[in-house]
């Protein structure tokens, strides 16, 4: 569930109730928890932003970004009020940059999000310079994109331009850095790319861990990644869950178990920061059902080939004794 509809409660912005106009009814899209926290108008989340502009991306009481409906609600708001700015305005570029990543994240709308994310690289380019951060994630997000949308020619070298800048005038562990090795990584993955894949997921959880701590989202994500990475590897090949059901060849059981054991605390960390009902959090419980299906189906064909093993084994020839 990425939004929820209150019916009960009262809008932390206005104080005032769900009414049964689509307009005035009660939404959550954040971490938030219980039967009635987190829930407001979205109108009144977008007055809010228009005096707050972190508002437009998360919510003040768990601090979590916004999610689903409600996400891209407010990034459609920001873009109509700001798409008429200068091109070079940074809240036009913020609206732009902001509503490519709701399109892409939450309407599954990958060409709607293309254009404006080329667009927010090439006025970055031109306004901030190539190495600037801001840039450098514009260039992150352009190749994140195409690599969704499976061009992955345009997006390696995004990518390894980013990350080249990135470490330069960052840092090896600086946060942005640290996501560019990410996504890299995962875009080694979807290639098939296991050995070039694995040493970059692996040193983006170490970093994330000694710098952000166990419980932050992004090395929850990374933890994630490493465990659809390993799911892969059990393979052999880069394979979705659903045609894993007619996958004929071997799989690894070492790492289908590590693959289980890093889904599981992917579910455990998401539960405890996101909650339960958080869209992050119920991908990972869907991967760690499919890696705990996989197990068993291994499991299970072990043990019958073990039994018709047996079997077939020859009779013992019998031994005589001596009279």
């Amino acid at each position: 569930m990425t939004t929820e509809e209150g019916v009960d409660g009262e809008c932390w912005v206005c104080v005032e109730g769900s009414s049964n106009t689509r307009s005035s009814k009660l939404v959550r899209g954040c971490a938030c928890r219980g039967a009635h926290a987190g829930f407001a108008h979205l109108s009144c989340l977008v007055q809010a932003a228009k005096h707050d502009e972190d508002r437009w991306d998360s919510c003040p009481t768990c601090k979590q970004d916004f999610t689903g409906d409600v996400r891209l609600g407010l990034a459609r708001a920001r873009w109509k009020i700001h798409r008429k700015h200068p091109v070079g305005d940074w809240q036009r570029l913020n609206a732009a940059d902001g509503l490519a990543s709701a399109l892409q994240d939450c309407a599954g709308d990958p060409a709607g999000a293309l254009p404006l994310f080329r667009e927010v690289l090439e006025v970055s380019r031109q306004v901030d310079g190539n190495d600037d951060a801001n840039t450098l994630v514009s260039m992150n997000n352009l190749a994140s994109l195409h690599q969704k949308m499976g061009n992955y020619q345009l997006a390696l070298p995004l990518f390894e331009e980013a990350i080249e800048a990135q470490r330069r005038t960052l840092g090896e562990e600086a946060a942005d850095t640290l996501r560019t090795i990410n996504n890299l990584a995962m875009l080694h993955l979807r290639t098939g790319d296991f050995l070039l894949s694995l040493p970059l997921a692996e040193k983006a959880l170490a970093a994330r861990q000694r710098t952000l701590g166990k419980d932050h989202a992004d090395t929850l994500s990374s933890i994630e990644n490493l465990g659809l990475l390993r799911w892969h590897m059990a393979h052999g090949i880069y394979i979705s869950f659903h045609d894993a059901d007619t996958f004929e060849g071997l799989c690894k059981l070492e790492d289908l178990e590590c693959s289980k054991e890093l889904l599981a605390e992917a579910v455990k960390g998401r539960s405890k920061v996101l909650g339960k009902a958080h869209h992050l959090t119920l991908e990972s419980i869907r991967a760690l059902g499919y890696a705990e299906k996989r197990m068993d189906e291994l499991r299970s064909s072990a043990a019958h080939t073990h039994l018709k093993d047996i079997s077939a084994e020859p009779p013992l020839a019998k031994k005589h004794r001596k009279r």
